[in-house]
This record gives C-alpha cells, structure tokens and sequence, in this order.
C-alpha cells in the first residue's frame, strides 16, 4: 500500500541514499513502517523477512546519513492490464510476496512505500520511486505498477463518483482538489489506469485503490541482458 503525506519541508537532494534492505536493516524498516502506519497497518517482521529473501533486489531502503527513512517493496508479477483487477492481497500474497513473485513476470509490482513522517516530502518518496523505475528498466520489464490510495476521497463522496475523482487535476475544481496521493504518482510519468473496488482494508479511500502504471519506454523482449549491464539500482 502506497502513502505519501504532505509537509512543507525542504528537498535533500543528493543526501538521500538508495540501496538494497537487508535482513539486519528490519528493525529499522518497521521503525518507519509502523510511524507511517501505525502498529496495527504497519507490515510485520516476517513479512519483510519473506519479502527480502523472495525478492531481494526487489526491496529498497532511503537512508539519510547512516538512518533508514524510508522503504520500498516490490515483485515481479504477470499483469494483464485489460482483463486484472486484483485485490493488494491476492496480488502480494498479503503481503509476504513468497508465492505471488514470478520472476519470469513482465511486470514490477509496487507492494509496499512507506516514509517516515518527518522526512515526507523531502524527495526521499521520488528517489525511492525513481530507483524502482530503474528496476523496470534493469529487468527489461514492460512496466511498473502499483495500487494507490486515494485518502482524501471520503471527504467528496457523497457528491462525486470515484471514477470522475480520479481524473481531477485542477486544484480549483468546486466539487473537489486532486487527490495528493494520485497527483505524486502522476508527476513520477505514472498514468491512471482504472478503479480498483476493495483493493484494501482503508477507510479515508472508501476500499478503492487506483491503478496506475508506468510504461518502460526501453522495453525490448531480446535485449533482457543487455539492459541489465547498463542500468543499476
């Protein structure tokens, strides 16, 4: 599940460092965690035990000096955007990655972004985003993608319809403001997809998580490992 809150604080740029989690760096993953969601939303140890040894390239830490803000987790997947409309649980083996990551995939799943609150908005969401994006690219997948929430939608439900929320952008819109959730993704080149109903347990989304997706502009299906040489995370 993807959250990005506002605060209007100052970008660190190149202070922030991505790398590879590791099994030792857990307890201060679910630090994070559990200050972005909250003990009882917050993933487990043993999820992110299942997840770094399912997929360890696959989930990345935002470190600021030698501390870890922020966590990113992914999995590769077989998506059909036309026919799949899954639940975050089917789609992340709820959470633990073990049984739905298909390395054989054509398509990097976003399971999990979660920042501390004090460093959002900071640009350690966007480097974290931007490292996943070289990901795509290094596995020469066609594309990233991922649920978002759209938490500020139970505040204008009952006067617009989940399917017109999504696509607002002005922010002088009378019915409602774009969804800051939906408006991060979009300015990373992440486009909306569909509605997905009772994606996940949320109640300021009303259950809804929004798909969105981003096309690898390098896709080539016979240049798998070449791309892998010249692009790393």
């Amino acid at each position: 599940m993807f959250e990005s809150k506002k605060i209007k604080i100052m970008d660190l740029g190149n202070k922030i460092k991505i790398r590879q989690a590791e099994l030792e760096d857990i307890p201060q993953i679910l630090e994070v965690e559990r200050a972005a969601w909250g003990k009882e939303r917050a993933a487990t140890t043993e999820m992110f035990k299942s997840r770094i040894k399912t997929f360890p390239e696959g989930t990345l830490v935002a470190l600021i000096g030698n501390k870890i803000v922020g966590v990113v987790v992914t999995e590769i997947v077989n998506y059909d955007l036309d026919k799949n409309s899954f639940s975050w649980y089917e789609i992340t083996d709820n959470g633990f990655i073990k049984k739905s990551h298909n390395s054989k995939g054509d398509t990097l799943y976003g399971v999990d972004l979660s920042v501390h609150p004090f460093y959002q908005n900071k640009g350690v969401g966007k480097k974290l985003m931007e490292a996943v994006g070289r990901l795509v690219i290094k596995y020469n997948l066609k594309r990233g993608a991922l649920g978002a929430r759209i938490p500020q939608y139970h505040k204008y439900a009952e006067k617009i319809k989940v399917e017109n929320y999504i696509q607002i952008k002005d922010k002088n819109e009378k019915e409602s403001p774009p969804d800051p959730e939906l408006i991060f993704y979009q300015n990373l080149g992440l486009k909306i997809v569909k509605v997905i109903p009772n994606y996940f347990k949320d109640s300021e989304s009303l259950n809804y998580g929004v798909l969105l997706v981003w096309e690898n502009p390098f896709y080539n299906k016979w240049y798998r490992g070449i791309a892998a040489k010249f692009f790393k995370v």
